[in-house]
């Protein structure tokens, strides 16, 4: 693991990052100044064993040669709960935060980390969001009251942002959330990243029919909540000001125009769902998938904006982790035979989808996870990096780099890690991108 700094200071302040744990690691120090003299120097760093609650990294493939690895690249394990922490191609933990996580750990534009974690790691509630950089040093805090968490499923811990938080491009924070103390996960409020107020609230309920979440019986909650939407993720789409948001539980995609105050069905752009259950109001904004072996994703997770892949304006890549579990709508005969990684093509225009790529059938029942998951796309290579999460009733958690072609380059298995600590979601990020750490600052 390498990285430089290529200013010229008489004063340098270096953070060392991807030591390995119960070591004794030889860090070596290199100096050039302007005239062009080299002085080196060897650190010693000793490091402690690694705490109780991570897994066990085993890798069952790993082809370097057709990777995306950078200078500092890892692969972060982002837990439901206790710790989360990252990898490299070999296995080895090279990074993990003293402070439990819950679903969120999401890179931000000037390189540092939002985070939810706890005032204290035996604390019983996720209720302190916080932005620090890849030391664990905080820049800000924002502490969330407690009057609307609810209980993870299996779990005695309890959470107040309960799937995701991103950046939105004026800084602030947009998060999912529970909305009152019926209904949950099917709220999002904007968070002013400066001063912690609520700047603009959606309800998803004000968009979707009544039906849909008050006769909603697909599932039950040991506390009697009303789960009918399920949100698990959130991304912004910076092409048109919009959103695109997933709903596990009425087993759908979404996108809604976010330049709105006040959230209706008008501000639907579009909906990536199966047909059955909807009424003709929404038809217009239904998508029809082409295609013979075009099928809906069912209780997916962790969609993603791709690059432009065929330069026409009117369409969008959409690449997601479909666990294909029919929860309120979509293919039973297909439900729970696999999961997979897949990429849509949607015509936002002609209100129609094609399937691009997918990873995951081939796997078949083996790698099929009820619950979380994530795909995500590699800009350099074009790889893709799926996690299955929820292997075997919750006793693994299988990531997978694949190529274009559906070639897997690399394989982690995780396993021997407490309830519920299964990886939520698996990303691929540099602890050197480029932020600016100051002891002063």
């Amino acid at each position: 693991m390498t990285h430089t700094y290529d200013t010229y200071e008489t004063k340098h302040e270096i953070p060392i990052l991807g030591l390995l744990p119960d070591s004794i690691n030889e860090v070596k120090v290199s100096v050039e100044t302007e005239t062009g003299k080299v002085t080196e120097q060897m650190v010693s760093i000793e490091t402690e064993v690694l705490p109780d609650y991570i897994g066990t990294v085993d890798i069952e493939e790993a082809d370097t040669e057709q990777m995306e690895l950078g200078d500092s690249s890892l692969t972060f394990f982002i837990a439901s709960t206790k710790y989360s922490y990252a990898f490299d191609s070999n296995g080895d933990v090279r990074w993990y935060n003293t402070r439990y996580n819950s679903h969120v750990l999401h890179e931000l534009e000037n390189g540092h980390i939002l985070y939810l974690t706890k005032e204290d790691n035996s604390s019983s509630t996720y209720n302190e969001l916080v932005e620090m950089d890849y030391l664990g040093k905080y820049y800000k805090a924002f502490y969330l009251n407690s009057e609307t968490v609810i209980g993870e499923a299996g779990s005695d811990e309890s959470t107040m942002i309960h799937h995701d938080a991103i950046e939105l491009p004026n800084g602030n924070y947009l998060l999912t959330i529970n909305g009152d103390s019926n209904y949950i996960e099917d709220v999002m409020v904007e968070l002013d990243s400066e001063t912690g107020e609520i700047v603009k609230s959606i309800d998803l309920k004000d968009l979707l029919p009544e039906s849909f979440y008050e006769e909603y019986d697909a599932t039950e909650r040991d506390d009697g909540k009303i789960d009918w939407f399920h949100q698990n993720a959130v991304v912004y789409d910076e092409s048109d000001d919009s959103i695109i948001v997933s709903s596990r539980n009425q087993d759908l995609i979404m996108k809604i125009d976010y330049t709105a105050q006040t959230f209706t069905k008008d501000q639907i752009v579009w909906i990536l769902a199966d047909e059955e259950g909807w009424p003709e109001e929404y038809q217009d904004v239904l998508i029809e998938g082409i295609g013979d072996d075009f099928k809906y994703s069912a209780g997916q997770h962790a969609p993603e904006i791709l690059p432009d892949q065929d330069n026409q304006s009117n369409t969008i890549d959409v690449l997601l982790y479909d666990n294909n579990v029919v929860v309120t709508r979509g293919n039973e005969e297909l439900s729970d035979k696999y999961s997979r990684g897949v990429v849509y093509r949607i015509d936002e225009n002609g209100k129609t989808a094609e399937e691009m790529w997918s990873f995951g059938e081939e796997l078949g029942e083996e790698y099929f996870t009820y619950i979380v998951g994530s795909a995500r796309y590699m800009e350099v290579t074009g790889n893709y990096l799926i996690d299955f999460g929820y292997v075997n009733e919750d006793e693994r958690s299988g990531i997978f780099e694949v190529n274009q072609n559906g070639e897997i380059v690399w394989h982690a298995e995780v396993s021997e890690f407490p309830e519920g600590a299964r990886a939520y979601r698996a990303e691929r990020l540099d602890l050197y991108n480029n932020w600016e750490y100051s002891l002063s600052n």
